[in-house]
């Protein structure tokens, strides 16, 4: 749980440790209860709560060592007629259209010019993400910082690359096997119309199938809402209002922390989204609503 009931100076029962994967924090106590492992000091290197957990992780270290992954057939085709329906030339081959995972975190030399790229695509897309220190957030979130007791550690940049450049971007978290977030995405302007954005969710949603996620959640502005839930197939998971009384504000601007510590009585959809909150601290935006989707099974 998320209550000040830990030890800090001791290994004791009521020391608290966190998932590697999944961010969900668990007593030492506890874990010994449940069986599920017998702790006799914190591990030294990466410690996760389940085999879940375990596979997800090495499989996105393995996609961030992997490089850059050449799109699908049928995704460079909803490219090539989405420029057609705009009378736009697609230059070169469509070998040159790649997906790639990157991790802030991990400082890889050769990721730094993708992930500055996705930063400006984030700050030229959206209004300023900034905390009440008024430190940029945005490169916060891109580079895996922690900050005022938010963490961002893991996050993964997701970037769709064509002719050596970034066009569009997001941000993925995935916290185990049952949920994942994505708290920002977005195309570059000069970019946007040419079936871009589609293909890069498209990538992303491929990638939570693979690793056998079950749901998707991000925020959504109201002036966007509409494109996700009816070309991309979320809803609403609660209305604004009663998202308001479960906000907790931890930063000016639009960012804000959920972290809820009690269940909240209202409708079965908030009774969902209090369900995640209480097991796992999303980042969303003020002024937005909670989108939902069950990950599609792809088979491609």
């Amino acid at each position: 749980n998320r209550e000040n009931d830990f030890s800090v100076d001791t290994f004791d029962d009521r020391t608290v440790i966190i998932c590697d994967q999944c961010e969900k924090e668990y007593h030492v106590g506890c874990l010994r209860d449940i069986g599920l492992c017998e702790l006799e000091e914190l591990p030294k290197d990466k410690w996760f709560c389940c085999d879940d957990c375990n596979r997800i992780y090495v499989a996105l270290q393995n996609s961030v060592s992997a490089g850059a992954d050449t799109i699908p057939s049928s995704l460079s085709e909803l490219i090539i007629r989405k420029h057609e329906e705009r009378g736009l030339c697609t230059y070169g081959s469509m070998n040159d259209i790649q997906w790639r995972i990157l991790s802030g975190k991990s400082r890889y030399p050769e990721h730094l010019p993708l992930l500055s790229r996705a930063a400006a695509i984030f700050r030229e897309c959206f209004d300023p993400i900034v905390a009440i220190s008024g430190r940029d957030l945005i490169p916060v979130m891109v580079y895996g910082r922690n900050i005022s007791g938010q963490e961002f550690g893991g996050m993964y940049c997701i970037v769709l690359i064509v002719n050596s450049v970034v066009v569009s971007a997001g941000l993925l978290r995935i916290f185990g096997c049952n949920i994942a977030e994505l708290p920002l995405v977005a195309t570059s302007r000069e970019h946007q119309g040419k079936g871009y954005f589609q293909v890069l969710f498209s990538c992303i949603e491929r990638l939570l199938s693979s690793l056998n996620v079950e749901k998707l959640v991000l925020p959504a502005a109201g002036d966007a809402e509409s494109i996700w839930t009816k070309k991309l197939g979320f809803h609403k998971m609660s209305e604004d209002q009663d998202l308001n009384v479960i906000l907790v504000l931890r930063y000016s601007s639009m960012v804000v922390s959920l972290m809820l510590d009690f269940i909240l009585q209202a409708d079965f959809r908030v009774l969902a989204l209090s369900k995640y909150l209480k097991e796992v601290q999303l980042t969303l935006f003020n002024k937005t609503s909670v989108l939902e989707k069950t990950v599609q099974l792809v088979t491609e």
